[in-house]
């Protein structure tokens, strides 16, 4: 969720019960500026103001593991599927999730698939990149912490940086 849409919804909440900016604003302890700014998705407010605007709203902020439901309905997480086949989309060889796995597993880079699991640490989507982690971790009975110094082990053989994310 993203600001603009919390800030959507506390409007449309506040709209419906026919308060005002000001009003709200009064009733969370907060400035009307600050409010007009959080609803245009302009202001990045605290947690703790956020939750003042939410209370008096009777709104929540849930925090869902969507892949903790996916596992206990018994489906399987294929962060590593994904990756894989965004790998492999312009490149000659394609990288099969197993192999993708064994990367991150022991840390070593298949000599033809460099590019792959470059683009994968380069490009992949950060939430991608730490469902990979969770996957192979729980695949390999391992601490995800293990499989993370995997993963900065291939960046720095694969020189792939991500703005230092990984070093």
């Amino acid at each position: 969720m993203n600001s603009a849409t919390l800030g959507a919804a506390i409007q449309r909440k506040r709209t419906a019960l026919d308060l005002t900016q000001q009003q709200l604003a009064d009733m969370a302890n907060v400035s009307r500026q600050s409010l007009n700014g959080i609803e245009h998705g302009h202001v990045n407010a605290t947690l703790d103001t956020l939750g003042r605007l939410l209370d008096v709203l009777g709104l929540t902020l849930e925090v869902d593991d969507p892949e903790a439901a996916r596992q206990a309905e018994g489906r399987p997480t294929r962060a590593l599927w994904m990756a894989a086949k965004g790998a492999s989309v312009s490149y000659a060889g394609e990288l099969t999730p197993e192999e993708l796995e064994q990367a991150l597993a022991t840390g070593q880079v298949p000599a033809a698939f460099r590019a792959h699991l470059a683009q994968v640490l380069d490009e992949a989507p950060l939430q991608l990149v730490t469902k990979m982690v969770a996957e192979v971790a729980a695949r390999r009975q391992r601490r995800p912490s293990e499989i993370w110094k995997n993963l900065r082990r291939l960046a720095q053989a694969l020189m792939a940086t991500r703005g230092g994310l990984w070093a």
